[in-house]
């Protein structure tokens, strides 16, 4: 009798405990299912927002592409000044125009040559041979030859040494002393008497290099043309000495 008592009373105490772990666990899953249902209702709210954002994006984009279409069919046309046309070339500023390559004339010796044009050159250089200087009356001259590059052959001319020039040679040393005398010449339609320092130019390509002496306000140069002011011959010549008749 007394162990059928223990064994009812043990069945009673048994039940509680499993009923209060049974709880436990639903509590635990209510808890997770609220937790769920908060986490889906945050992704909702957030998915709202975000397609809200995209409507309002479209709805800019349409505005948008209806104000370009309007400003692409009616384009704005506004009356441009006229420009007045350009004066030629050869008359800019009344001055002659030369290239940076020119054919010039020597009256004195009916020789054409070719000349590069250096504004970066205050006076003018030809190319000579067999310079030799001797007085005259008491006065310095200069016995030089110029050849032609048509024929090959040289002339030899005589004229007063008008000064020396003094060219600082390529190795540093001492400066080299240079004949200067003075020569007709005819760049374009331009004729004058110009000063020319005489020295051996055969390391160049060109007999001749015209200086700023001779540019000096009647040309200026376009070093991007060649050719472009062909020297006219005058009526009147300069006679052997490079004077004027």
């Amino acid at each position: 009798m007394v162990i059928g008592l223990l064994s009812l009373l043990g069945g009673c105490v048994a039940q509680p405990q499993q009923e209060q772990k049974q709880d436990t666990r639903l509590d635990k899953v209510v808890s997770q299912l609220d937790q769920s249902l908060a986490n889906q209702a945050s992704a909702k709210a957030l998915l709202q927002a975000q397609q809200q954002q995209l409507e309002e994006q479209e709805q800019n984009l349409v505005a948008l592409s209806a104000s370009l279409g309007k400003v692409l069919k009616a384009p704005t046309v506004q009356d441009c000044p006229k420009v007045k046309a350009c004066p030629p070339v050869s008359e800019v500023s009344n001055k002659t125009v030369v290239g940076g390559l020119e054919k010039v004339w020597f009256p004195d010796m009916g020789l054409a040559l070719t000349a590069r044009v250096d504004t970066g050159v205050a006076t003018a250089s030809i190319d000579a041979h067999e310079i030799e200087q001797f007085e005259r009356d008491g006065k310095p001259w200069v016995r030089f030859s110029i050849k032609s590059p048509e024929t090959g052959e040289s002339e030899t001319l005589e004229r007063r040494l008008v000064r020396t020039l003094g060219v600082q040679s390529s190795g540093g040393g001492e400066a080299i002393r240079r004949p200067v005398v003075k020569l007709a010449v005819v760049v374009g339609q331009n004729e004058q008497t110009a000063e020319f320092s005489l020295s051996s130019r055969t390391h160049t390509s060109y007999q001749l290099t015209i200086g700023r002496s001779i540019l000096r306000d009647v040309m200026v140069v376009d070093v991007s043309k060649k050719n472009v002011a062909p020297y006219v011959i005058p009526e009147q010549t300069s006679d052997r000495s490079g004077e004027s008749k």
